[in-house]
């Protein structure tokens, strides 16, 4: 078990000092971790009576389970060491990007506090679960890895399947609430990851892994398929945004390759072998579904957007109605709210980096946006070659909504979807 333990998938691991014990406590528990942030969204949280996402309710419902249980894992990361001073070095030595980000995480969740502005529960959810998701993983090694890439496989295709079940029958088994209320006039699918829109950037981000030759323990057989199936559940979705960027960058993806193949180039039977069982499924599922008002959703959502297109457009307008401090430092949350609501912006801020400069100030804006920026370059180092394109992706539809500038788990999806698909040295263990 001892040799076991220190088979390395992150060069991170290395010495990392703990037992082997210990090295399945924590990869029980990691795998635990990933299971929750893909299965248990706010609507799900809602049936077993926890109203996350809401205003009303305990304060403690407000943090999802697998943050509270990201933050357990860790402090015994810390005591599980024989000398656990030498957990803070770890963290210099070999997680200087997540310290970075930690320590400007902290810096504005302490400026939050001080000051009594909104936003505490973003610093928790959103940043502080992200950041200590890679700490976790340098503890894992490579056959914790493949478990864990396996349960993303199994867990996204139920999702795609759950969604696709919501739409045929035009019931949400989860359905979206705030504080208890049904958005009754929204049909989109919620499936396991809650809103529409979740689950439309963890399916893109998805799609894009498989795509670039992510997620080695797929069997090839079934990534055609696999792709399909994702394709097929961004309709239900109705990411608008999504849908057109994932079709962008695939067909980039695929036009060089369709070059090359028209050319004369080599093929294997595998690829030949997918395009005569697939192209001719994808033509007439299309034609099934178009017959049937498949697309109805995406055509409502392109002929009317509930003011979120206006929201992009008219949001900067905002800064010249505050002072220079109150752009530096931030303005008072009730007076952007209510400038907001006078110039009609009722989606919000339809950009993250505006939203943290408008409510938090550009000065710990700045600040984040380097830790955050360093965090993922010593992520991006971890990796294989082929996350570039999910890479892309993430930063183009994070910054069509507010998304990482509020409370959300999607960064720590996002974060673990990467390091279970493009790890370092794994092999193809089938």
């Amino acid at each position: 078990m001892a040799a076991h333990a220190q088979t390395a998938i992150f060069p991170a691991q290395a010495g990392s000092g703990i037992g082997p014990r210990a090295h399945m406590v924590i990869a029980a528990l990691y795998l635990v971790i990933v299971f929750m942030l893909f299965t248990m969204s706010s609507s799900v949280l809602w049936e077993f009576g926890l109203n996350h996402n809401g205003v009303t309710g305990s304060v403690a419902s407000k943090i999802h389970p697998a943050t509270y249980l990201t933050f357990l894992t860790v402090g015994f990361l810390f005591i599980a060491r024989p000398n656990p001073a030498a957990f803070p070095v770890a963290l210099v030595t070999r997680h200087p990007g997540a310290l970075a980000f930690l320590a400007a995480t902290l810096l504005l969740g302490a400026y939050i506090a001080l000051d009594g502005r909104k936003g505490i529960a973003t610093i928790f959810e959103t940043y502080l679960l992200a950041a200590f998701i890679p700490i976790m993983v340098a503890e894992l090694d490579e056959r914790d890895i493949v478990r864990v890439e396996k349960l993303l496989h199994v867990l996204l295709a139920a999702n795609a399947f759950l969604g696709l079940f919501e739409y045929l029958v035009n019931y949400r088994v989860f359905p979206f609430r705030f504080d208890g209320a049904l958005f009754e006039w929204d049909t989109r699918s919620t499936a396991l990851i809650g809103h529409p829109l979740e689950n439309a950037q963890i399916t893109g981000i998805y799609i894009m892994m498989l795509l670039a030759g992510g997620g080695a323990n797929m069997p090839k057989l079934l990534r055609p398929a696999a792709i399909l199936l994702q394709m097929a559940v961004l309709i239900p979705f109705g990411g608008r945004t999504a849908l057109l960027l994932t079709l962008a960058m695939a067909s980039l993806w695929l036009i060089p390759r369709a070059l090359h193949f028209m050319r004369g180039g080599r093929a294997s039977l595998l690829v030949y072998a997918a395009i005569a069982t697939f192209l001719p499924l994808l033509l007439f599922a299309g034609a099934v579904f178009a017959m049937t008002g498949f697309f109805d959703i995406m055509a409502d959502r392109f002929a009317d957007d509930g003011g979120s297109a206006k929201t992009r457009l008219e949001m900067f307008e905002v800064f010249g109605k505050l002072s220079w401090h109150d752009v530096v430092v931030g303005a008072s949350p009730e007076v952007i709210d209510s400038i907001r609501r006078s110039m009609g912006l009722e989606m919000g801020i339809e950009n993250p980096v505006v939203r943290l400069i408008l409510y938090q100030g550009a000065i710990l804006t700045a600040l984040l946006i380097a830790g955050f920026t360093l965090f993922m370059i010593e992520i991006a180092r971890r990796l294989r070659p082929g996350y570039g394109m999910a890479m892309l992706f993430f930063v183009l539809i994070v910054n069509s909504y507010e998304s990482i500038a509020n409370k959300t788990i999607a960064l720590a999806q996002f974060i673990v979807l990467l390091m279970a698909m493009f790890p370092k040295q794994q092999g193809a263990a089938r």
